[in-house]
């Protein structure tokens, strides 16, 4: 099973023996079955979000399929029917797939039926959110395009113009060394100066083309590197790292710079929203990303965590918390893991922030350990 895809179930059968064989198959299977023995008790509890599935008995207490159909469309608009029903129903049954119902099954039911229209149904859901993916991954970067091109003039042309400022402060400097006035002024243009450098700088390299050199690389030791290499934002702090690895496995075939540059970015976010004591935990964890091997990494602090806006916006361009900082930080660190053809996330809602970044492991054609 693919991680991405949902894997819950909901089974609306009034059945006491049908609801628990229907549990017992899809369970068996590594689904996740929630039921209902009434059109009304599925309103009242079931979360629509998360479902793969809906399976629906024909006839229910408290009315039919027909009926039904409409309002779980509204609720569930995604989300495929499967109807099951006896033999003897099949002309209400086709209507029914008139209605909107996906598929249907015909009593008792048979295993290897109900696993197989799971599995198409995984696959459609599959298919459909690769392609939508391209789809925003394709016009991410038209919109990349047109920016690096507007970045390549504007930072020719701003580059002269800060070579000249920065020239014309220098001689500056000479002419005004003994009054200290116009001197912290000209600091305070060249602070200035620096950060609009800064800033074309962070324009330019997101809009840029990722290119990366993978190879195999234990992201722990990256992790652990990138700790030591951000130790001037450490001192005097009362600040730690914990690792926390489930197996000892955490090879990927990535771009060691680009990790370094995503790890940076996460826990200089950390230390930034964090009063101390601050406490950062990472943990390493091996999974699957589309049947493959994958590597989960969940980096979690002990600050204030996100609000609501902020979880939802966070890997926007330009969307920032903070007083200073272009907020590209986190969009160019999604860049850089969906190039690794990975997936970045928050975490769920609670104390502190939590981010989590899922990397394949598998070597590349070509690539030797």
């Amino acid at each position: 099973m693919t991680a991405s895809i949902a894997q819950s179930v909901l089974i609306i059968e009034d059945d006491d023996d049908t609801s628990q064989n229907l549990v017992d198959i899809l369970e068996l299977d590594g689904y996740t079955a929630r039921t209902a023995s009434s059109f009304a008790a599925a309103v009242e509890h079931a979360d629509w979000h998360d479902l793969l599935a809906i399976v629906l008995d024909r006839r229910l207490p408290d009315g039919s399929a027909d009926a039904f159909l409409p309002q779980l469309q509204s609720l569930a608009p995604s989300v495929p029917i499967i109807i099951i029903t006896g033999s003897a129903d099949v002309e209400g049954t086709i209507a029914a797939l008139r209605a909107g119902a996906q598929d249907y099954l015909i009593k008792p039911i048979d295993p290897d039926l109900l696993r197989a229209r799971l599995a198409r149904i995984a696959e459609s859901r599959r298919d459909k959110e690769e392609l939508k993916l391209a789809q925003e991954r394709l016009l991410q970067s038209e919109r990349l395009a047109a920016i690096g091109q507007m970045m390549t003039g504007l930072a020719h042309e701003s580059r002269n113009a800060l070579q000249r400022s920065q020239a014309c402060l220098e001689m500056l400097k000479l002419e005004v060394e003994a009054q200290p006035v116009v001197l912290d002024l000209i600091a305070r243009i060249q602070k200035a100066q620096d950060h609009l450098h800064q800033l074309y700088e962070e324009v330019r390299d997101y809009a840029a083309p990722i290119r990366l050199k993978r190879e195999l690389h234990d992201l722990q030791a990256i992790l652990h590197d990138t700790w030591d290499h951000i130790s001037a934002l450490r001192k005097s702090r009362d600040v730690h790292l914990e690792f926390h690895a489930s197996e000892a496995h955490s090879y990927c075939s990535v771009d060691r710079f680009a990790i370094e540059q995503v790890f940076r970015n996460i826990l200089e976010n950390s230390l930034s929203a964090c009063t101390d004591p601050v406490r950062i935990r990472a943990t390493f964890q091996t999974t699957s990303l589309d049947g493959e091997p994958a590597c989960k990494i969940s980096l979690a602090d002990n600050g204030p965590g996100l609000s609501p806006t902020a979880r939802d916006k966070i890997f926007e361009p330009f969307f920032t918390t903070k007083t200073k900082g272009t907020g590209l930080g986190m969009a160019i660190v999604r860049r850089i893991v969906e190039t690794h053809l990975g997936r970045i996330t928050v975490g769920s809602a609670g104390p502190g922030a939590e981010i989590l970044i899922i990397l394949p492991a598998r070597e590349l054609p070509g690539q030797r350990s």
